[in-house]
């Protein structure tokens, strides 16, 4: 049922430079599953050591299919074209393709897929810095913002840190961002509360933990064309956080059994009366090298169609939760922000409320406010760096009623 094809390039031209970003290299990284048949092919145009054998490295399998470079890559186009756009292979489900689910244990892992078809397509990833101040959060989902914690003391490797004072960061992170989208009709008043995060890695498991955690582990970048909520799962979630934390909740030991939200402000939201927003703050925690391999590519809110959405159900001990996969569509635009610094944040809607897709039409409506942007990691054959280290905070937005 898998399959790969190649979408045609899309020819545009932006000038953008980066010095170092492409270096025509690419070195094997197993960790992620990276298959040997798209390594084979790629030595042929790509110069490449040969991959590790079994008895020297262990290969991590997840649930999800692996990384792959692009099925016709030639190394001169690539570079040829890099500061206008990146080949990239993503991995998307087949149009036929109906629920998909999973079972995900405490520590976040999932078991084998059930109901996937996965369809591997080559695709053209747009240079987000060439765009200036075009894509904004409220608009097309996504938002590159600068965001200086260098000079702040924080291990992103201890839970209880990240809350006692990265927390605090994303959350006027977003309330700025929101502030600076508003204008004088739209309602600026609104709460901004962050209340999970993830911590990513491509080292080993046994170099990097978390300390202090209730239950999350470090977990590899995902290969999966995806979205983080559904019409379903995104109110589901905000009700979640007018309760009580559970006990491997993040909050559980700063708010006891008090919850997050409001309840009343939460039954606004779920009526349609208030505003509300899930949004992530994704950042390479990094702080003196960029991010130049396994990027985080998102797609334009306005060029994803409902039809094109397929449910991921996860089922837990105590619930089910909700995912969007997303069939491959030739109108999807893909973007990324090329060498990401630590001193820079990617603002990533995963839903709101007053989006077209969130209020049940087909599609967001372009220059209206959008639902949420679709995204996954990447393999970018441009770069001979083999490791990424990065976070994501979530993030709940309720606006106050008009």
């Amino acid at each position: 049922n898998n399959r790969t094809r190649t979408q045609k390039p899309e020819q545009r031209s932006r000038p953008f430079s980066i010095s170092n970003f492409a270096s025509g290299r690419h070195k094997s990284y197993n960790i992620l599953s990276i298959t040997s048949n798209s390594l084979n092919k790629s030595r042929k145009l790509i110069k490449m050591p040969s991959t590790p054998s079994a008895s020297s490295s262990t290969i991590i399998r997840s649930a999800f299919p692996p990384m792959q470079l692009p099925q016709q890559l030639n190394m001169d186009s690539v570079l040829s074209k890099i500061n206008a756009y990146l080949p990239a292979k993503m991995n998307f489900v087949t149009a036929d393709t109906k629920l998909i689910s999973s079972r995900r244990d405490t520590t976040g892992s999932d078991s084998t897929l059930e109901g996937a078809n996965w369809d591997g397509v080559d695709v053209n990833i747009h240079n987000g810095r060439n765009s200036g101040e075009a894509i904004k959060l409220n608009t097309n989902g996504f938002e590159l913002m600068p965001s200086h914690v260098s000079d702040v003391e924080i291990n992103y490797f201890d839970q209880n840190d990240v809350v006692k004072t990265y927390y605090p960061i994303c959350e006027d992170l977003v309330a700025n961002a929101l502030r600076d989208a508003s204008n004088t009709s739209a309602n600026s008043n609104f709460t901004v509360k962050a209340f999970d995060h993830n911590v990513r890695s491509t080292r080993s498991t046994t170099e990097r933990t978390i300390e202090n955690s209730t239950g999350a582990t470090i977990q590899q970048p995902v290969a999966v064309v995806h979205g983080d909520y559904t019409r379903v799962s995104a109110p589901r979630r905000l009700k979640d956080l007018a309760l009580p934390p559970k006990t491997n909740d993040v909050l559980k030991e700063r708010l006891g059994e008090n919850s997050l939200l409001d309840p009343t402000s939460v039954e606004g939201a779920i009526d349609g009366k208030q505003r509300f927003a899930l949004i992530n703050v994704w950042r390479n925690i990094q702080k003196e090298k960029p991010v130049m391999q396994y990027p985080l590519a998102c797609v334009d809110a306005t060029t994803t169609r409902f039809d094109n959405l397929k449910t991921f159900q996860i089922h837990y001990k105590d619930r089910i939760g909700e995912n969007y996969f997303a069939c491959h569509d030739p109108g999807q635009e893909w973007w990324y922000y090329p060498a990401m610094e630590h001193d820079e944040a990617l603002l990533i809607k995963q839903w709101d409320s007053f989006g077209g897709l969130a209020r049940g039409l087909e599609e967001d409506e372009k220059g209206e406010m959008c639902t949420m942007s679709l995204h996954s990691s990447l393999l970018d054959a441009s770069s001979d760096a083999t490791e990424r280290e990065s976070i994501e905070v979530r993030c709940v937005v309720i606006w106050d009623a008009s």
